[in-house]
C-alpha cells in the first residue's frame, strides 16, 4: 500500500508581527527559514513564493482513494462545504487554481470524474502570527500544519483539527478540537517537483486505529486560465 513517509519536522520559531504573519501569502520562506527553503527546487520556490500571481494548473489524479471510514468522513463533509473528495477513481482528470486572497493563499481543486460529475474542494493556507502554517476549511474547519523540507521535497503534516469559533477584530470565543480518534487522522501532503514544469501532489491521512482513511496522488503542470 502507498503513502506518505513519516518524517519528523523541525523546530520552528514565532514570527514578530513585523515578518510575515495573518494575510501574508504563503509566507513558507519565513516558515520555513532560509536552510530550508534554499533547499527547496527553484520550481518548488517558484510556486511557492509570496510574488506569485494567481495561476492554475492541469493534470489527473492516478489514484484517488478512500476506505469505508474515508466514505462516511467525506460524505458528512458535502454538508458544509466538501473539504475532501467524496468520491474514489482512477486516472481522474483535475485541475487547481491557487491564488493570493485577504488571508493568505486559497487552492481549488476540481476533480472531474469520468461520469462528467465534477467535485471542487477549497481551502486556504494561512501563516498565523506565531510563523504557523494553517489550512482553513469550509465551516470554519482549521487544520494547523507543521511545514519542512526534507531531500527536496516539501512536506505538510497535520497536528489536529479545530472549529475555529472566534468571531470579531479581537477574536473573542474559543477553538473547539476535535478529539484524536473522532478526527479522520493526520495529513501528510507532500509537493514534490518532477522537473520540466512538473509536480506530484500526494496526501494520505492516517488514522491512528483504522490506518488509511484517503490516499490521493497526481501529476500537475502550469497552464493557462482554467476553461
Amino acid at each position: 500500500m502507498t503513502q506518505a513517509t513519516t518524517l519528523t519536522p523541525p523546530r520552528t520559531h514565532p514570527l514578530t508581527k513585523t515578518g510575515v504573519g495573518i494575510g501574508a501569502r504563503h509566507g513558507l520562506r519565513e516558515v520555513l527559514g532560509p536552510c530550508a527553503w534554499n533547499r527547496l527546487p527553484e520550481a518548488v520556490r517558484e510556486r511557492f513564493a509570496d510574488s506569485r500571481e494567481a495561476i492554475d494548473y492541469a493534470g489527473a489524479f492516478e489514484i484517488v482513494r478512500a476506505s469505508l471510514l474515508g466514505r462516511i468522513f467525506a460524505g458528512l463533509g458535502t454538508l458544509f462545504g466538501t473539504p475532501v473528495a467524496p468520491r474514489a477513481g482512477l486516472n481522474v482528470e483535475a485541475r487547481v487554481r491557487v491564488r493570493p486572497d485577504a488571508q493568505g493563499v486559497a487552492w481549488d481543486r476540481e476533480y472531474r470524474w469520468a461520469n462528467g460529475a465534477r467535485h471542487l474542494v477549497r481551502s486556504t493556507k494561512v501563516v498565523d502570527e506565531y510563523g504557523k502554517l494553517i489550512e482553513k476549511l469550509p465551516a470554519r474547519l482549521c487544520m494547523p500544519l507543521d511545514t519542512f523540507e526534507d531531500g527536496g521535497v516539501l512536506h505538510f503534516v497535520s497536528r489536529g483539527y479545530y472549529f475555529d469559533l472566534r468571531f470579531g477584530d479581537l477574536g473573542l470565543g474559543m477553538k473547539l478540537w476535535l478529539p484524536r480518534l473522532l478526527s479522520p487522522g493526520v495529513t501528510h501532503v507532500e509537493h514534490v517537483d518532477l522537473g520540466h514544469g512538473w509536480f506530484r501532489f500526494t496526501m494520505t491521512v492516517m488514522h491512528p486505529l483504522f490506518g488509511e482513511v484517503f490516499f490521493q496522488t497526481g501529476r500537475f503542470t502550469a497552464c493557462e486560465e482554467l476553461p
